[in-house]
Order: C-alpha cells, then structure tokens, then sequence
C-alpha cells in the first residue's frame, strides 16, 4: 500500500490525478494505491476528490466526496494505469473518461500542464537513472580517479 502525497511523490500522484481529472475529478492531496500483489495483477484505491465544475450527475455540482478505482487486470507494474475504472465510492456511480471538451476550461488547462510535468518528471528520473547506473565499462581507479593505492 502507498499513501501519494501531491507534494512528496510528484509523479506517482500526478499519474493517477491525470487519471481522475480524464473523468472529470479534483484529486484530493494524497492518492492511496495497493497492489499488484502476486498472485493479484491489478492496482485499487481510493482517493478524496471533487467534481469539475457542476458536470456531474450527482446532485449539487462539486463537492468532496470518496472516490474508488481499480485498474485492469494483466498490469505490468506501478507505473501502468491502463484500463483505469474510477466509481464513488458511496453509491458505485461509474466515472467514465470523459471528452477534453466536457471538462471545464480549467480542468483542460489543469490536463495539459500536468501531462507536461509528467513528462518532465519521468525525463528527470530517467536522466537520474542512467547516470546512477554504473557502467560496464567503469572501473573503481577510472571512478575515483586516483591511482591504485
């Protein structure tokens, strides 16, 4: 199980907001995640979150309320949010993906720019990766750059 923080885990948290916000909902700050645990191939949650705009139908526009989701089964790992179903939690109503036309101006505005940081989060933390990894070339002398001691 993983608690995401909108400010300590950036990027899993902004993954599964994207995901929230293509159907119409403010992800609340923290996104709990479980799974895929062997032999289980899936990853569900829940999450607090808030209707964009009014475009609902639930009665009274936006307010917070107790979001489930569950991804497909056969997932790859954490980083695979494929075939993403989000429900309320209260009453089961689905939240399917919506257009880009049917959020509201800000939600789109919301989408664009948080698919770019996205973006520049896994760029950054593949970049971070590869020159962590030591290469198959490397030697501790050539590392260190002094001679044998």
């Amino acid at each position: 199980m993983a608690d995401l923080d909108k400010r300590d885990d950036r990027e899993d948290w902004l993954k599964w907001a994207i995901e929230f916000m293509r159907r119409g909902l403010w992800a609340g700050d923290t996104i709990v995640v479980h799974g895929p645990h062997s032999p289980v191939d899936y990853m569900w949650g829940e999450a607090e979150a808030r209707v964009d705009g009014g475009r609902s139908r639930i009665d009274g526009g936006p307010y917070w309320s107790q979001f489930e989701f569950r991804t497909a089964s056969g997932i790859r790992g954490i980083h695979d949010v494929r075939g993403v179903r989000v429900k309320d939690a209260a009453d089961g109503t689905p939240f399917p993906v919506l257009k880009l036309s049917e959020l509201t101006p800000k939600a789109q505005r919301w989408l664009r720019m948080a698919r770019r940081t996205k973006a520049k989060l896994q760029e950054e933390r593949t970049a971070l990766c590869s020159y962590a990894a030591p290469s198959s070339t490397s030697s501790p002398r050539a590392i260190s750059g002094g001679r044998p001691g």
